[in-house]
């Protein structure tokens, strides 16, 4: 039997399906451009007004982190429309028009129209606004598609395959990078979740360094496209699912079957392999724009010699008041190591004090006025190199902290800060807030527990109190983070109430200690913005004393409520100076990154009176903490944040002219 194809019947069919096609290919470009800019600044608006309703469901959340969780709350409401960029000479009048509301075009990319984030948004509400907007786009799409193909009309399918289209553009044109992942926190979730996943080492970026640039576009792209795709899905389902049902209540079940059951097979086949081709073609078309970065490495900072000043005079030794007097006691100065020769003679130990004037607090350094300009050191060169290659790296990076106007530095490890560190920093006029590490887990309720800390921490006083370098004595860091939830959250739980204020009250006790020992360096001690602030202070009154402007409070805040925090600090009612010892924009792209530092170290400086300065978080990438990877500004002294660095220079430097 011979079939005859009727080539001008098929030729009539041709002619009157593709035109429709391609005009369902425009209307849905322009639906799904349309559709993706209202949904996203529809998202921007919800975020940002849904912030408080957040903030009190994690306050009534059991369990959560409240200081991390608010954090991780911030970051995400924290979206800023910047405007509409529109492609072309209308964009360029529009933007010269009225740049508040018409961004510049060259923000458009690849799109015709394209809705944007002011800069200093943070990434997680870039991320989550456009994956919201994309999963819209995608829904419409999905459906328009199934609608066309059920109901055979060729224009829905173009307008649904256009729609899609543009989520895959609107991809290519801004796609999310490997260090979106590390930004918004996603090794420190799962550390946190699956700790024998990757450990506190896990970065995002340091794992997909081995891997071809083009395939690591590719995959991020197809894997945005899939996340969409499945929240499109989700959402397109539902929509059929209560058409149907409004169907079922119409009682319409002859029409129900005869428009969706022959084709709804063939319908969800053709929707299955457009989406598998989409996110294919995407796939190749990030990997094709790929091409490898190569990190540009700014040129040296000229560097100027200067001359150290040391104070005239010795000091008189302090009391020692370890029992027994077991312990030698230091000549009243040390000598340096160090290969000029200026440093082989006796350097006078230095003389800090928190002064009181009238309007609050000074930091004094040998007398002279002083603002911390300081750089949270995260290295780990006693575990990696040997003595000599660790002497080399600190002189190294001393001598760029130095260029960069850092006059401090402050730790955490005490194995990293020790004799040869404080001389190091010697050599280059930076000071050192040493840390003296305290287990959460502790038991400060048992007397020989504490008693036996205490003579610890005297120990590691009397052994470095002497360097000249030494400003600050830093006992402990976001221990009461660790024992308790802040006291705004809600009712604590009896046993770690009862830890927490056993800790409170021998770390005054264990201040005052300290300040008896050695009266000629202050004692700070530092946690998680002011949410603990109450424990301390309650420890504080109920342990009088004549004065203890000596004691300072450190408080580490990576979101814009440092401004807060210090405008209200008087209000706290502690008695005590402030200083800020660990800040840095969290949540901030790297392009945005020194915006946010510069706007930080202006929350620092604008209470002069009882905010002593701050110190950035932090130096090396190659940290202790899956934080690091992220925010580290160098790689051991290699800039891998250069706008960044060129940020702090400039207000550090400024910070030294007035």
């Amino acid at each position: 039997m011979t079939v005859r194809v009727d080539r001008g019947h098929s030729r009539i069919l041709v002619s009157r399906f593709y035109p429709h096609v391609l005009l369902g290919v425009v209307l849905g470009s322009m639906v799904g451009i349309v559709l993706r800019a209202c949904l996203f600044a529809c998202g921007t608006v919800v975020l940002a007004v849904s912030g408080a309703a957040l903030e009190q469901a994690v306050a009534l959340t059991p369990g959560a982190d409240p200081v991390y969780t608010r954090a991780a709350v911030h970051s995400l409401v924290d979206a800023h429309l910047g405007g509409v960029a529109i492609v072309g000479p209308l964009g360029d009048a529009l933007h010269a028009a009225d740049p508040s509301v018409f961004a510049s075009p060259l923000r458009a990319r690849w799109l015709l129209v394209r809705v944007v984030l002011a800069p200093g948004s943070s990434v997680l509400s870039r991320l989550a606004v456009a994956a919201f907007a994309h999963a819209g786009v995608l829904a419409a799409g999905l459906l328009l598609l199934r609608e066309g193909l059920q109901a055979r009309r060729p224009v829905l399918v173009g307008m649904g395959l256009a729609a899609q289209t543009q989520v895959a553009l609107g991809l290519l044109a801004t796609p999310p990078a490997l260090t979106d992942l590390d930004t918004i926190g996603l090794p420190f979730a799962l550390n946190a979740l699956l700790p024998w996943f990757g450990g506190r080492r896990l970065v995002v970026t340091d794992v997909a360094a081995a891997a071809p640039p083009a395939a690591v576009a590719a995959a991020i792209v197809a894997m945005a496209l899939i996340v969409a795709y499945i929240a499109a899905a989700v959402a397109a389902v539902a929509a059929v699912a209560v058409v149907a049902a409004r169907r079922r209540l119409r009682s319409d079940q002859r029409a129900l079957h005869a428009v969706g059951r022959p084709t709804r097979r063939g319908a969800v086949g053709f929707s299955l392999g457009s989406t598998v081709s989409l996110v294919g073609l995407s796939a190749i078309a990030a990997a094709c724009q790929a091409v490898p970065v190569v990190q540009a490495v700014p040129a040296p900072v000229p560097m100027t010699r200067l001359d150290a000043d040391p104070a005239n005079g010795t000091l008189s030794a302090a009391v020692d008041s370890l029992p027994q007097g077991q312990l030698s006691r230091r000549p009243a100065s040390v000598r340096l190591t160090g290969g000029d020769r200026w440093f082989q003679q006796s350097v006078p130990s230095s003389h800090v004090e928190i002064a009181v004037t009238g309007g609050g607090f000074q930091y004094l350094v040998d007398g002279r006025a002083q603002v911390i300009q300081g750089m949270g050191l995260n290295t780990q060169y006693a575990s990696q190199l040997s003595a000599a290659e660790r002497r080399a790296k600190l002189d190294a990076d001393f001598r760029e902290m130095e260029a960069l106007g850092i006059n401090t530095v402050v730790g955490w490890d005490p194995a990293e800060f020790d004799g040869v560190l404080l001389e190091a920093a010697q050599q280059h006029n930076i000071g050192v807030v040493m840390p003296f590490d305290l287990r959460p887990d502790a038991d400060y309720t048992d007397p020989v527990v504490r008693l036996e800390l205490t003579h610890d921490v005297l120990a590691w006083v009397q052994r470095y109190r002497r360097y000249p370098a030494l400003r600050m004595w830093g006992l402990g860091n976001e221990v009461l983070h660790k024992i308790v939830h802040p006291a705004w959250v809600g009712p604590q739980d009896p046993a770690q109430e009862q830890r927490a204020v056993a800790f409170s009250n021998w770390l005054v006790e264990t201040a005052d200690a300290i300040h008896t020992a050695d009266p000629d360096h202050p004692v700070t001690y530092r946690d998680a913005e002011d949410a603990f602030v109450s424990w301390v202070a309650d420890a504080v009154h109920q342990h009088p004393a004549p004065t203890r402007t000596w004691f300072v409070w450190g408080t580490n805040c990576y979101q814009d409520y440092l401004g807060s925090l210090a405008d209200n600090w008087p209000e706290q009612g502690t008695g005590m100076a402030l200083w800020v010892s660990e800040f840095a924009p969290g949540g901030l792209a790297i392009p945005d990154r020194p915006a946010g530092f510069e706007q930080m170290w202006a929350d620092v400086r604008r209470h002069p009176d009882w905010v002593l300065g701050g110190a950035v978080y932090a130096w090396t990438r190659n940290g202790p903490e899956e934080i690091d990877r992220n925010l580290g500004l160098t790689d051991d002294g290699q800039p891998v944040d250069g706008r960044s660095l060129d940020a702090i220079a400039g207000f550090f430097g400024a910070a030294q002219t007035t």
